[in-house]
């Protein structure tokens, strides 16, 4: 029977043969390909705009950014929300094209399609967004084709008030959508397919982090079509040069994210890589561990900074280790609790989740939004101090003053501090915390 290390193997030897089919490009190659995919993206917004039905989906779709937009508490999947902020957050009331929106949105309105195309050109909708939305459009009128920026659209659409009928679309219009899209695609993919050995390359520098090359190729990918999208050669730049940045990017955050036990903030990653990389190279030369003072000097870090680097460790424990070394008992005995709590358990919670809706009530609506989505007494998970940023469109610094401000009015609520007292009370007799 083949380990499974031979299999991986088998795959990516399959990966480098595909990748070895498709040569690196010329600069007149990759502004060729290119070309082609911003004149289907073009000649999407001119569809949109010039076909009645498509252009009252586009005004409804405008509409429905500045009024509606969309709010993580309404995403089971939190990713389709992150795709659509960042999608569609230049068209938001406070964004970058937020007048050009609105003249969009009146211009849509009207019946001359040379001045319904103007004002979509002037929106400048990228590529991604484009091209979810007509896979939208085309879903709606009844066809199929796969897009993860369309298919955040469709939860989102589910939200919009009043909601949006579907459309009925002359068979021209529906080749046309499905004749650019698959134009857009093959440019896309062509930019993606000459570049994948770089992809191998950057994803090679991460290995042995605790995170397998085949995910972080993967990873690196996602980074690599993402850059194809965004691309413009116009600009000047060659793609293997702009794709670089994305393919590192993508392939560092994953292994911030996956490779560790614990998050730490990428640039403490690199300051904590250095300074390994250099006690690695001194034990090395010397055949003896460098103290503090020695890879300090040689890291070029702070004394003090290089201690607090090397307390940061990413230790995982069995809980099948034994507590001590002489002791037959595991560390998994020690931990208190059952699988199932008591009828009397869940009559308590919800008896104090009723109590803590009318303390949170006496909040202003603001202070007592944060309350719910922070501290998870919605029917949802809790959220991050960045998450309810987004979805109430404000900085993190107002989110937590906000939150800073209601915690405070909670305290010196007196039923508030009765029934902290009372749950006190009742742990610490039965031997709690």
């Amino acid at each position: 029977m083949e380990t499974l290390d031979q299999n991986d193997d088998k795959d990516l030897e399959l990966m480098f043969a595909e990748a070895r089919r498709y040569p690196l490009l010329t600069a007149e190659q990759e502004r060729e390909i290119d070309g082609r995919k911003w004149t289907s993206v073009r000649s999407l917004h001119t569809l949109f705009a010039s076909d009645v039905e498509l252009s009252a989906y586009c005004r409804e779709f405008f509409t429905q950014c500045q009024s509606n937009p969309p709010e993580i508490g309404r995403f089971a999947n939190r990713e389709q929300h992150f795709v659509l902020r960042r999608e569609l957050a230049a068209y938001f009331i406070d964004g970058d094209y937020s007048l050009q929106t609105k003249e969009a949105v009146r211009a849509l309105g009207l019946k001359t399609a040379k001045t319904r195309i103007a004002r979509m050109s002037d929106l400048n909708v990228p590529a991604s967004l484009s091209v979810g939305m007509a896979v939208a459009m085309l879903r709606r009128a009844g066809g199929q084709f796969p897009d993860s920026v369309a298919d955040a659209i469709a939860t989102w659409e589910r939200q919009w008030q009043p909601s949006f009928s579907g459309l009925a679309l002359e068979r021209e219009t529906l080749t046309e959508l499905r004749r650019q899209l698959n134009a857009y695609t093959r440019a896309r993919d062509a930019l993606v397919m000459h570049n994948l050995r770089l992809v191998y390359s950057i994803a090679s520098r991460y290995k042995g982090r605790g995170v397998s090359y085949l995910d972080l190729v993967q990873e690196g990918t996602l980074g690599l079509i993402r850059a194809a999208e965004k691309f413009e050669f116009e600009k000047g730049f060659r793609f293997s040069t702009y794709c670089f940045n994305w393919i590192t990017q993508a392939v560092r955050r994953y292994v911030g994210d996956v490779g560790s036990l614990v998050r730490f903030p990428t640039h403490v990653q690199e300051q904590m890589g250095k300074l390994y990389r250099e006690r690695a190279i001194e034990h090395a030369r010397t055949g003896m561990e460098p103290d503090d003072e020695t890879l300090a000097k040689k890291a070029g870090m702070d004394l003090e900074k290089t201690r607090q680097l090397l307390q940061l460790r990413n230790l995982g424990i069995s809980l099948d280790a034994p507590r001590f070394d002489d002791d037959e008992g595991a560390m998994i005995d020690t931990i208190v609790g059952t699988p199932y709590g008591g009828t009397e358990d869940t009559a308590e919670q919800a008896s104090l989740h009723r109590f803590l809706d009318d303390a949170v009530k006496q909040l202003e609506d603001s202070e007592r939004r944060v309350i719910v989505y922070r501290w998870g007494l919605h029917d949802g998970p809790a959220l991050s101090r960045a998450e309810i940023a987004d979805s109430m469109g404000v900085s993190r610094e107002w989110v937590r003053q906000l939150e800073r401000s209601a915690l405070r009015k909670l305290k010196n609520q007196q039923l508030v501090q009765d029934a902290y007292e009372d749950y006190r009370d009742e742990y610490s007799n039965a031997g709690g915390y």
